[in-house]
């Protein structure tokens, strides 16, 4: 079971209790994942706990540390408060409990670690891996071909399934309770009773935001890491505290990581970049990122156990092999600060006049007008509140959220996107929490990532800073028409002024499609496949890939559903 995910490392550990066995593995230059048992107790945890010595501190008794694991710490916690422990935990973890005759299995709050399992008959079967449950509980593996199918058109809506049949993904913030009779799962964490209860003045924010992100960032230090630094608003904050608090810790200054793209002008950042490294003297050490094939692509989906393709997991792979050959084991990253910070801007003024607050919601109109924003665009911004639920579905299935390619039958996205349609009241809401039902796509990321032996770290996703958030109301996260005006007001004195005031903004468009487009491949898997998938015309896509000419987005459909076939062909 633990031999089948070999990139998690060779050296093996196992512990027993009752009818219980428990067991990890780690490489031999890191630990990952640690045991402990003790008074009719063990624990396997796997990933990072963030408060671990405030934890120790907690439960121990005089003052006395005595826990020197992440396990360890676990377990006497659970000893102490039982399975009201995980609300308390915090970073990026997955870890089971037993008595021997009992099971208790949990994940992080936001599900940066991956947690799956399987009971039947012959026994309950946890891993950090789908394909390790599989080789648990010995049974020929197969695909879910509905799953595969929601998994390619965005429709899928139950978390727990797997593109392996037979498998169930444990989703985050909830306990898993086996006894032997029974299973039962109930949620550990839901901030939802925090949504717009802060009642602080602008600067009470400031500082309560300066210290919560100073401490998501410390959470992540291990005196081996680097900033994967852009020129955008996301990243140099990051870089801004971590550079402070890595010399404080460890006596030396973090380092930073930066993808540059000088044969690309409209994709390159390296003067921003420069900027806020030189600013923070931190090490910059630049790359330019070669081109992207997907000549691996059966590969990658053997291993993400599914057809994740999101995460682009070439460019991931040269990230952390640049940052494995200069010693980094830690990356941080700026990823999720518009899920944290900035969600659901464009349901602002429906969510302010429907809560009465007139005042705020003509604020920001204003602030919209003075920009340049016509008087008709913001006359449909405010009808828009008020539109029945019939018209707005009847939108969301002429206007896709995302480009249709001419190749797949428009009906299936058209459902999906008016089912996904939500009534005004409840817009606002619903991006505050975007990892509720999260997708379980990023399980791609951290596969990636643990090939390598590195772990991503996002200080943005930060429980106590999300949480921070929730509470503010609309109106304090989005002062006037600015994309991320909190951030921008907050940051001041912080971040430099020439990262804040922006007036230009880039992408990677001309990157991928030089560098990027992998026509041959793309053909190879779904010139003939296999299996075919409804509302799919292979024929015409395959005269679209023969023309080798589609547009950004159609390509993106169409190297998701090679992904699709090429997870399929493992079983052809």
């Amino acid at each position: 079971m633990l031999s089948a995910a070999p990139h998690r490392g060779a050296r093996v550990s196992i512990t027993s209790i009752g009818d219980c066995v428990l067991g990890v593995t780690n490489t031999d230059s890191r630990e990952e994942a640690t045991l402990a048992k003790n008074e009719g107790l063990a624990v396997a945890f796997c990933g990072t706990l963030d408060n671990m010595d405030d934890l120790v501190r907690f439960h121990s008794t005089n003052g006395e540390a005595r826990a020197s694991t992440p396990a360890e710490s676990v377990l006497q916690g659970f000893q102490a408060v039982g399975d009201d422990l995980p609300r308390f935990l915090r970073g990026n973890f997955a870890c089971v409990v037993t008595d021997g005759s009992r099971t208790w299995c949990f994940r992080d709050q936001i599900g940066f670690e991956t947690l799956f399992y399987r009971d039947d008959p012959s026994g309950f079967y946890v891993a950090t891996e789908a394909k390790q449950v599989v080789a648990g509980a010995a049974f020929p593996p197969e695909p879910d071909i509905e799953v595969v199918k929601g998994i390619f058109f965005g429709d899928l809506d139950d978390p727990v399934r797997c593109a392996l049949r037979g498998v169930s993904r444990l989703v985050p913030a909830t306990v898993l309770v086996v006894d032997g009779r029974s299973i039962g799962q109930r949620r550990y964490w839901d901030p939802r009773h925090l949504f717009e209860t802060a009642k602080l003045s602008p600067d009470e924010m400031r500082e309560r935001f300066r210290e919560l992100f100073s401490e998501a960032v410390r959470r992540t230090l291990t005196g081996r890491d680097a900033i994967a630094l852009s020129g955008g608003i996301d990243s140099p904050p990051i870089a801004a505290v971590g550079a402070r608090e890595h010399m404080r810790l460890f006596g030396r200054p973090i380092a930073a990581i930066s993808e540059v793209y000088p044969s690309f002008p409209s994709s390159d950042e390296t003067g921003y970049i420069e900027l806020v490294a030189d600013r923070f003297a931190i090490p910059l050490h630049t790359y330019e990122p070669g081109r992207q094939r997907l000549d691996r692509l059966q590969e990658w989906v053997r291993l993400f156990d599914g057809p994740w393709t999101t995460t682009a997991p070439e460019g991931t792979a040269a990230r952390c092999r640049f940052a494995v050959s200069h010693g980094f084991e830690t990356i941080l990253t700026g990823h999720f600060a518009e899920h944290v910070a900035a969600a659901g801007q464009v349901a602002l003024v429906t969510h302010l006049l429907w809560h009465g607050r007139f005042r705020a919601a003509a604020s920001y109109l204003a602030s919209r007008r003075a920009a340049g924003a016509g008087r008709r665009t913001l006359a449909r911004q405010v009808l828009d509140a008020f539109a029945p639920m019939f018209l707005v579905a009847r939108r969301s299935r002429r206007q896709p959220l995302l480009p249709m390619p001419p190749w797949l039958d428009p009906r299936r996205i058209q459902e999906r996107d008016a089912k996904a349609a939500l009534p005004a009241r409840q817009r606002w809401v619903a991006y505050q929490f975007p990892f509720f039902g999260a997708s379980p796509s990023g399980e791609a990321d951290i596969y990636s990532h643990a090939v390598f032996g590195v772990r991503a770290r996002r200080p943005w996703a930060d429980v106590d800073l999300w949480e921070f958030f929730i509470s503010l109301r609309a109106e304090a996260k989005f002062p006037d028409w600015r994309m991320k005006g909190f951030l921008r007001n907050v940051l001041r004195g912080e971040v430099p002024d020439e990262i804040l005031d922006r007036p230009d903004k880039t992408n990677t468009n001309e990157y991928v499609r030089n560098m990027c487009l992998d026509y041959p491949a793309l053909r190879q898997w779904l010139s003939n496949p296999g299996y075919r998938l409804d509302d799919v015309d292979y024929r015409l896509l395959g005269e679209h890939l023969e023309r080798e000419n589609m547009s950004l987005a159609h390509y993106m459909w169409a190297k998701d559903l090679a992904a699709v076939h090429a997870f399929l062909g493992l079983w052809e």
